[in-house]
C-alpha cells in the first residue's frame, strides 16, 4: 500500500488502484473491496462509481483537502464519494447536502458510524437553508444535475467562505443539445466571470460520458470588524438578505490590512485604520478603528451595540471576533 505524495498521505495506491483508509473498518458503502494492510483497513475507490476517483485516475493532482478540512458536498446522493472524502478528512467535517428524499435515506444509512459526515436534506440552490449546521467550508464539492452549476457552487463558496471548489460539470444538465466541449468552456467562462481561477478542467471520459471536472480557486478574502465608542459597523447584503461585516477579496499586491481598509470604505463609506489582523484559516479578519464616514458605500451601513437577528453569517464567529477586535483595539490605544 503506497501513499500518494500529492495527497499528503491520505490517498493510497495498491496494484494500480486507488484506496482510502477506512474510518469504519469492516463496513462497505457500495460493495467496494476492503484490504487489510499492516493492521489497517483500506477501501478501494472505484473510478467507475465515483467522479472524484475518476478525476484522480485520469491524472488529476489538485488536492485541496487537509485532514481537518470542512467540506461542503452538494449533491451527495447516497454517499458513495462522500464516504471516501470523509476518510480523507478524518479530523474534519463533510456536510452532505442532498435534495432527493430517497437518496437522503440511503445517505443517512451510509453515514452511520462516520462521525464526521453530516447528512442534510436541503436544496443546494438555497445555501441559507443549511447555515444552522454549516459554520464554514474550506472546500465546496458540487455534483448537481441542474442548470446554473457554476453559480450554484460559487453561491455556496461565497456563503461559507470556501477558497477551493471542485465542480463536476454535467453537460447534459446545462444544455442537452449543445456539444459537451462547448458547455464545459461556457461553464468555465462563467466561473472566471465571477472571479475564480480555473486551475484544471479535465474530461472524465471514459469513466463518465459528457462530464468534466473543474478545480477552482477563490482569491483570499478578508473582513473588517470596524468599531468606535458606539459599537461595531455592519452592512446589509441584499443578496444574502442579512447583516455582515464589510469585506471582500484581497487584490494582487495588497496587504491584508490594505484590503480590509479599502473594502470597508467601498462597502460602507466609512474610513478605518486596521490595527491588528488575524488568520481564521479560510479568510482573514482585521480589527479596525473607525476614523469617520466619507460618503455613501455600496451597501447600507449601520452601527450596532449587539448582533442583529438577521445575520448573513454565523453568529458564534461574529461574537468571538467582536470580543477579539475590541480587545485588540483597546490594546493599541483605545477606540478614540
Amino acid at each position: 500500500m503506497e501513499p500518494l505524495e500529492f495527497s499528503d498521505g491520505t490517498l493510497f495506491s495498491h496494484k494500480g488502484r486507488l484506496h482510502t483508509q477506512s474510518l469504519v473498518p469492516g463496513k462497505r458503502v457500495y460493495g467496494e473491496k476492503l484490504i487489510s494492510w499492516e493492521g489497517r483497513e483500506y477501501r478501494e475507490w472505484n473510478p467507475n462509481r465515483s467522479k472524484l476517483s475518476a478525476y484522480f485516475a485520469l491524472g488529476g493532482r489538485s488536492f485541496p483537502f487537509k485532514k481537518d478540512s470542512h467540506v461542503l458536498y452538494l449533491g451527495a446522493a447516497s454517499g458513495t464519494t462522500a464516504s471516501h472524502v470523509a476518510d480523507i478528512v478524518p479530523d474534519g467535517k463533510v456536510f452532505c447536502v442532498e435534495f432527493s428524499p430517497r437518496s437522503f435515506r440511503d445517505l443517512t444509512v451510509n453515514s452511520a458510524g462516520r462521525s464526521n459526515m453530516y447528512p442534510i436534506l436541503a436544496d443546494a440552490t438555497a445555501p441559507g437553508e443549511y447555515s444552522f449546521i454549516v459554520d464554514h467550508a474550506d472546500v465546496v464539492y458540487a455534483d448537481v444535475a441542474q442548470k446554473r452549476q457554476a453559480d450554484i457552487i460559487l453561491d455556496n463558496m461565497d456563503r461559507y467562505g470556501a477558497t477551493y471548489g471542485i465542480l463536476c460539470i454535467k453537460a447534459r444538465s446545462e444544455d442537452v443539445t449543445a456539444p459537451p466541449a462547448r458547455v464545459f468552456s461556457e461553464v468555465a467562462g462563467r466561473l472566471r466571470e465571477r472571479g475564480c481561477s480555473v486551475e484544471e478542467l479535465v474530461s472524465l471520459e471514459p469513466y463518465e460520458k459528457d462530464h468534466a471536472m473543474a478545480i477552482i480557486r477563490r482569491p483570499r478574502t478578508v473582513y473588517c470588524v470596524a468599531m468606535d465608542e458606539s459599537g461595531f459597523l455592519m452592512v446589509y447584503n441584499e443578496k444574502r438578505n442579512g447583516w455582515e461585516m464589510p469585506g471582500g477579496k484581497i487584490e494582487p499586491g495588497e496587504t491584508v490590512r490594505e484590503a480590509a481598509e479599502r473594502e470597508c470604505l467601498e462597502e460602507s463609506g466609512y474610513e478605518v485604520t486596521a490595527v491588528e489582523c488575524r488568520d481564521l484559516g479560510y479568510c482573514d479578519v482585521c480589527a479596525c478603528r473607525i476614523i469617520g464616514r466619507k460618503g455613501d458605500g455600496e451597501m447600507t451601513p449601520r452601527m450596532f451595540s449587539q448582533l442583529p437577528a438577521d445575520l448573513a453569517f454565523d453568529e458564534d464567529e461574529y461574537s468571538e471576533v467582536i470580543l477579539w477586535a475590541a480587545s485588540a483595539i483597546k490594546g493599541k490605544g483605545g477606540l478614540f
